[in-house]
């Protein structure tokens, strides 16, 4: 305040109305940063364990993967993708890359009924930016199957010819504990 009067009384008003902009500006990108660093110490305090993870019902592992997700700099909106209430995550990152996202409990998981039903992921049509079947501009979406467990071997095959990424029970351990989903699968890798 001081500066802006000595400027005000020795220069004019028009240089007073400069510094106090000048001053305001620092201000609000000192006040940028510490929400931003803030934001930052927030998400990485997003992380789960495996006992957190099977204790999960469905619905709470797709929220688990859906706040991991989000802390890794991910949008993930639910959508409910077959008449049986299937649900997968859907959204972008900043980079403009599209992702889908299906759920699998793993083959462990079998329950008195035997071996669920295989996820199968749909287009990722409804990612917020869709621009229809001809949008093919930017990086390729993230086609991307969260298990619990292990993968059976026939899985990982059709999974590698789908250009699809397998988040086994290790890498989801990996994820959770706090490491990047970016860095598990190589993203950052031109593909």
């Amino acid at each position: 305040m001081a500066t802006v009067l000595w400027l005000w009384s020795r220069v004019g008003w028009w240089a007073a109305a400069l510094g106090a902009g000048v001053i305001a500006y620092g201000v609000r990108a000192v006040v940028r940063r510490r929400r931003e660093v803030a934001a930052r110490k927030r998400r990485a305090a997003v992380r789960f364990t495996l006992a957190d993870i099977d204790a999960a019902d469905d619905r709470g592992f797709r929220r688990i993967v859906g706040r991991l997700l989000v802390r890794d700099g991910w949008t993930a909106k639910g959508v409910v993708v077959n008449e049986l209430g299937a649900v997968h995550l859907v959204g972008g990152d900043g980079d403009g890359r599209r992702m889908g996202c299906a759920f699998e409990r793993g083959v462990e998981a079998a329950g008195p009924d035997g071996p669920r039903a295989a996820a199968t992921l749909r287009r990722v049509s409804a990612a917020l930016d869709d621009d229809g079947p001809g949008d093919s501009e930017g990086p390729a979406p993230l086609l991307l199957i969260v298990s619990s467990g292990a993968f059976a071997r026939g899985r990982v095959v059709w999974a590698a010819r789908n250009s699809v990424r397998l988040v086994d029970r290790g890498l989801l351990q990996r994820w959770a504990a706090g490491e990047s989903l970016r860095g598990l699968l190589d993203l950052d890798v031109a593909e």
